[in-house]
Parts: C-alpha cells; structure tokens; sequence
C-alpha cells in the first residue's frame, strides 16, 4: 500500500520535472528566435501588408518563422497547463481545461506554420 503510493508520488514528481525541463528549453529556444523576429520586424521599411507578406514569402525567414510558431505555443501550453492544474480544483474541469488548451495550442500552431507555407508558395 505505502510502495504503490510512493511510486505513484514519485510518478507525479518526475512528471513535473520533466515539464519544467520542458519548459526551460522551450524558454532557451525561444530567445534567439524571438530576438530574430523582433530584430527583423523592426528592420521592415513598413508594416503594411505587402511588405509583410514578401518579407515572410522569403525561405530563410519562413523556415525560422515555422520553427518559432510551434515553440512559442508549446512554451505557452506549458504555461497554461500549470496555471489549470493549480486553481481548477474539479477533476473533469482540470482535464476538460488541459485538453481544451492542448486542442486549442496545436490547432493554432497548425494553422498558423499553414498560413506561412501558403504565403511562401504563393497561394
């Protein structure tokens, strides 16, 4: 009885390690890329649409662009899974939240690495 206990502690304990591990390196990959997009946006001439669009159409900066998207909603689904195991106290509210912002992380970065694919091919 106390064994299965402890092991299901320890369960939950490496769990909550590997996250922030998780979270750590989506943090350290972040900085670089989004020091990337920032220095680049402000290096436009303008921010309207067309330069925009031939700016993101370029394949250096679509690749870099489709590598920041996923990270970013990862580190941020991270985030907000911590924040919903910490003050959603309902069992099926918890898991209904989590899988809520799981589904909601991956179709937001799916559609979004999509939209650039289509502005670098054209479509």
């Amino acid at each position: 009885m106390i064994t299965r206990h402890l092991s299901r502690k320890s369960a939950g304990a490496a769990e909550s390690v590997r996250r922030w591990w998780y979270q750590r390196l989506s943090a350290v990959a972040l900085l670089p890329l989004s020091l990337w997009f920032i220095y680049e946006l402000a290096g436009l001439a303008s921010l309207e649409y067309t330069v925009v669009r031939e700016w993101l159409a370029a394949p250096s900066t679509a690749i870099l662009f489709i590598l920041l998207v996923p990270v970013l909603f990862y580190h941020a689904l991270i985030g907000m899974e911590e924040v919903i195991e910490d003050y959603v106290a309902d069992g099926w509210r918890k898991t209904a939240a989590i899988n809520l912002a799981r589904f909601s992380a991956a179709l937001c970065a799916l559609a979004s690495m999509l939209a650039v694919m289509a502005v670098t091919i054209g479509i």
